[in-house]
């Protein structure tokens, strides 16, 4: 790279899926006699629903909906759900390119990923990366303090909402219709104020809301950075790292 009287510098933010998952089982009811899985009580359900051709399950009118709770049991009312719990989270885009750095404005980009889940418990996603660093070893500074970018001061930050100085980002969307009668997910604190930003290794950035998780939540990821006048020129290069992993 051509370094001339102003310094040119560049970042790339390659996101990367590390799932980390413990086995876990749906709660069952059962004795040394007998065991019912995802036991209904309506018009008609049926768990396994087979033939020498197909395997099925399926439920007709059910009597009610929703989650029923007390300090010793949990209800789920509605349809049947799949007996085995999961946990899933996938990178949508690979590469965030933020271009040619200025020390006059803020650089930003954005990258996205999903969680998906059905659990009894919740989960946590977090970053394990180093701040971008560039060919000759040199790291960034990350943004310790969450607070609004500063042109002028080198830091590397970022955040899960919406924002609108800089322009960039999204908030936390629960699919299908961004209700938490579908789904959990939320920006952790620290990452969900819009218009500020921070950074810190091993940092828990995205998590499930209180009590269990289910659905599928969309979560952006915002960078922001800026440089000073002596921040050592290069390619930045930023390998994001994330990790999804189920909490009791």
């Amino acid at each position: 790279m051509n370094v001339r009287a102003k310094k040119v510098l560049s970042f790339v933010a390659a996101l990367i899926l590390l799932l980390v998952s413990i086995p876990v089982n749906a709660q069952t009811s059962s004795s040394s006699s007998y065991k019912v899985n995802e036991s209904s009580f309506g018009s008609g359900a049926e768990v396994d629903v087979n033939s020498a051709s197909y395997n099925a399950r399926g439920s007709a009118g059910s009597l009610g909906v929703g989650e029923s709770s007390s300090a010793n049991t949990v209800a789920f009312a509605g349809n049947i759900n799949p007996s085995d719990e999961y946990l899933e989270m996938v990178v949508n885009a690979t590469t965030v390119n933020l271009g040619t750095l200025s020390n006059v404005a803020t650089s930003s980009g954005s990258g996205t990923f999903y969680v998906r889940t059905y659990l009894n418990s919740g989960y946590t996603v977090q970053t394990i990366s180093d701040p971008p660093t560039n060919e000759g070893g040199f790291a960034m500074s990350a943004k310790s303090a969450l607070g609004a970018p500063i042109i002028g001061t080198e830091e590397f930050g970022i955040n899960l909402v919406a924002n609108t100085a800089p322009l960039v980002g999204s908030d936390p969307y629960k699919q299908p219709d961004n209700t938490t009668n579908y789904a959990t997910g939320i920006a952790a604190t620290g990452y969900d104020t819009p218009n500020s930003f921070k950074y810190a290794k091993n940092d828990i950035i995205a998590r499930s809301g209180t009590g269990r998780a289910w659905g599928q939540t969309d979560f952006t990821i915002s960078y922001v950075i800026n440089i000073s006048g002596i921040t050592r020129s290069g390619v930045y290069v930023m390998a994001h790292t994330l990790v999804v992993i189920t909490t009791f």
